[in-house]
């Protein structure tokens, strides 16, 4: 990873970050919210599942399976953060992550969730308070990304690596 630590190091952050932000999104219904989650792979399997052998459709629904597909559009993610969004965004980590956590949750509430006909934002099935949940579960992505890759690459910088 000698040739990328950026990568190397938003690979650390993202985990972390991901992490983070999927224990909130399955902390929601303890707390009888219901917030969004899963809405692109839902996405996917509404246009592929009359394709998909049927020996697939049972892998693919399984909850091994979304939570790997959460973790890598998750690093997806990292990779457009860190490649292309951090050197652009004002002020510090936080801040940084800050912003960017409104990408994932704008291409979801305003591309994702309409075209799963759950109208803008989910409005349609989610309460304002599920709509605000999975807001803020985005805004932990991004604020634990955003400071924790900060605070590697000042490590790093720190080391003289």
């Amino acid at each position: 990873m000698k040739k990328h630590p950026r990568l190397y190091l938003g690979l650390l952050a993202g985990v972390v970050a991901i992490t983070a932000n999927t224990l909130v999104l399955k902390a929601a219904p303890l707390m009888a919210v219901n917030a969004e989650s899963g809405g692109l792979l839902k996405l996917g399997l509404l246009h592929t599942t009359p394709v998909l052998p049927a020996g697939l459709l049972p892998v693919v629904k399984a909850e091994g399976f979304k939570l790997l597909f959460h973790y890598l559009t998750g690093l997806g993610m990292v990779g457009l953060y860190v490649l292309v969004f951090e050197p652009r965004l004002p002020g510090n980590g936080w801040v940084k992550g800050g912003l960017f956590s409104l990408l994932p949750w704008v291409l979801n509430g305003f591309v994702v969730l309409p075209l799963l006909g759950h109208g803008l934002a989910g409005g349609h099935v989610l309460t304002a308070g599920g709509m605000a949940y999975f807001f803020v579960a985005n805004a932990v992505f991004g604020l634990v990304l955003g400071g924790l890759y900060a605070y590697l690459r000042q490590q790093q910088e720190a080391a003289g690596v």
